[in-house]
């Protein structure tokens, strides 16, 4: 597969915490239900990240086939293709747009304080985040992914 920055990604029913991520760190759009067929999946347009050996050998459409636990190289995946880390996130859980509130606003709703200069509420599920210790785990995920061939996993 070439660098083009994927418009959409399909995350195949094994994949829940690929989309979370890919939403965090590229505020990509990403689709995921662990309903989805593998009809579906086959047909769509979108790339499609899956660990299925038989629906990646049925694809005809961009496709990743992930063969590692290692989340380290999946990042590093994406980074390969091109796509830059903390320009845009969107809500990990939905995908909606987030957007910045006042913290006392965010504190209010999640009854507890928050040690942040930044956060945002989704506009669709109206869940709240804040920059907290996960960030500073996700840039270090990212500085890892960096440093490994993308394609050895």
């Amino acid at each position: 597969m070439g660098t083009a920055v994927p418009n959409c990604v399909y995350v195949d029913a094994m994949l829940g915490w690929l989309a979370r991520i890919l939403r965090i760190l590229f505020g990509a759009s990403v689709v995921y239900s662990p309903d989805a067929e593998d009809a579906e999946l086959v047909e769509t347009e979108c790339l499609v990240v899956t660990r299925d050996e038989e629906l990646f050998s049925r694809r005809k459409g961009p496709t990743i086939l992930l063969k590692t636990d290692d989340h380290v190289k999946w990042v590093s995946v994406f980074l390969h293709l091109g796509m830059r880390p903390f320009e845009k996130s969107v809500c990990p859980l939905c995908g909606g747009e987030l957007e910045e509130v006042d913290c006392g606003e965010a504190e209010a709703a999640v009854g507890h304080k928050i040690r942040s200069e930044k956060c945002w509420r989704c506009a669709r599920c109206g869940k709240y985040y804040w920059v907290g210790s996960h960030w500073r785990r996700l840039r270090r995920l990212v500085e890892e992914a960096k440093a490994v061939a993308p394609c050895s996993g």
